[in-house]
């Protein structure tokens, strides 16, 4: 199982300082959507020319003009996208053909998505690299929020997948026993006070 950063951070300057402390615990570097929205895509540019090596991930929850928003992130550096499953098909196939056009990757988040299990099988038939399993922020803060309910969707799917939502040190074993192929850290590191150490922590915590 990958382990992927979610950096909800607003400055490429923030996001360069945290990529440089925890890159060598994780494989996937996400670039959060507030940090595209307000930095821009040159924040993926950077990110990938300071870490050539690992795989770069903007998370741009594409809604409409799939192929044209994700051809201009691969161009900026990425090698996956986010597209929104609640998108259209066409939106999601259109970003699916930037990405053989790259031979990158269309990641489609299930945020806000009530049948997971059905939608995760669909997209992934239009040619998705694997779906998120993802609960938001605004969902976590919730009473009763329970990352048990992405597990079982993604047992369930039998597609590959990964889960953001409270993945931290204390879940993170379930999310590997569920089969994900990627565990998304964001908070648990992001918000640490040793964010290395957290990564490393996380790191160590997978079999």
């Amino acid at each position: 199982m990958k382990l992927q950063v979610a950096m909800d951070l607003l400055t490429v300057e923030d996001a360069l300082e945290l990529a440089g402390k925890v890159a060598e615990y994780v494989d996937i570097i996400e670039l959060g959507t507030p940090l595209i929205k307000a930095a821009g895509l040159s924040a993926v540019t950077a990110i990938k020319a300071a870490h050539p090596d690992k795989i770069v991930f903007a998370d741009m929850k594409t809604m409409d003009a799939g192929e044209l928003e994700a051809d201009i992130a691969f161009k900026a550096g990425a090698d996956l996208v986010t597209i929104l499953g609640t998108a259209d098909d066409s939106t999601i196939a259109g970003g699916v053909k930037a990405a053989k056009a790259h031979n990158k990757g269309i990641v489609v988040d299930l945020i806000g998505v009530a049948d997971k299990v059905t939608r995760a099988k669909e997209v992934r038939a239009l040619g998705a690299k694997f779906v998120e399993m993802h609960a938001g922020l605004d969902e976590q803060a919730q009473p009763g929020y329970d990352l048990r309910g992405l597990l079982r969707a993604g047992e369930e799917a039998r597609v590959p997948f990964s889960v953001a939502g409270g993945v931290n040190l204390s879940t993170i074993e379930a999310v590997q026993r569920a089969g994900a192929d990627v565990a998304v850290a964001g908070g648990a590191i992001y918000g640490a006070a040793d964010p290395a150490l957290a990564a490393q922590e996380l790191r160590a915590a997978i079999i």
